[in-house]
């Protein structure tokens, strides 16, 4: 009868995840958000570098050691401050469902590891030293939670579908043509250096040879122009100041150590 009961709770606690099982879900999850990045035209080095990160976090919280779980927690907090710029731009500025729809499920796998890692922390150590059966299962909270997340990516991505399928720009195609172009590909500029002039209105077609999208980011001019997969943009902005000024792609870019998609826009009396 022992035997029985035994079994009979087992099948109910396999109902239910443990906090650590869903820190390492989330890690796992965010592995393959990388992976996609890689396959669509982002920085390989970088995603790789995640993807090995997240996977080997991922089996260390999985050894259900007490402090493991920290580490999940410790990922999904670094992934939100280091994902704060991309995170921040497309989240309230969503000008493509994709790349909302990708922020979105960064941010919400990112936020589920820091909670789930800091509670499954946390349980461990009030728990008393038993075996790891024993672990304590997920607060039946998680899984709301987790369920407004998704909700809120979905949401978000059909409401940004919707607003970006009735915006055409405002060019005929050989007015188009006629602009200098700045273009991307294999997620690089096809140039380094843009030159302007003080009060003069800059156009730029934006041309993206990538499946990915990419963006066109001068900081201080406020400038932020998506220039979507296997598409064409228009940027217009003019300088007030001269300087130099760096331009950069925000999902593909390091601006403070110049690396990745970077380049410099020269502005002169």
């Amino acid at each position: 009868m022992s035997t029985l009961t035994a079994t009979t709770g087992l099948i109910g606690r396999g109902a239910r995840a443990t906090l650590r099982m869903v820190a390492c879900a989330a890690l796992l999850i965010n592995a393959l958000l990388f992976l996609y990045d890689v396959f669509t035209g982002g920085p390989s080095d970088i995603d790789l570098t995640h993807i090995g990160l997240s996977l080997v976090i991922a089996g260390v919280v999985a050894v259900r050691y007490r402090w493991t779980p920290a580490l999940a927690a410790l990922a999904g907090a670094l992934q939100l401050v280091e994902g704060a710029v991309f995170l921040v731009h497309d989240l309230t500025e969503p000008d493509r469902a994709a790349t909302f729809a990708f922020a979105g499920l960064f941010f919400a796998v990112s936020f589920v590891a820091l909670l789930a890692g800091v509670g499954a922390t946390v349980q461990s150590y009030r728990a008393p030293r038993s075996r790891p059966l024993a672990e304590p299962l997920a607060p039946r909270w998680i899984y709301p939670t987790m369920l407004a997340l998704a909700a809120l990516v979905v949401g978000g991505t059909l409401a940004t579908a919707f607003q970006a399928g009735g915006v055409q720009p405002g060019f005929s195609p050989e007015a188009l043509a006629a602009l200098p172009a700045l273009q991307t590909k294999s997620s690089m500029f096809d140039t380094t250096e843009i030159s302007a002039k003080v009060g003069e209105t800059v156009v730029l077609r934006l041309e993206n040879a990538d499946t990915t999208a990419h963006y066109l980011d001068i900081d201080e001019l406020n400038v932020h122009a998506l220039i979507p997969p296997g598409k064409s943009n228009v940027a217009l902005f003019k300088p007030t100041q001269a300087g130099t000024y760096t331009f950069y792609c925000h999902p593909h870019a390091d601006k403070a150590a110049r690396a990745g998609m970077v380049g410099t826009l020269t502005v002169a009396p």
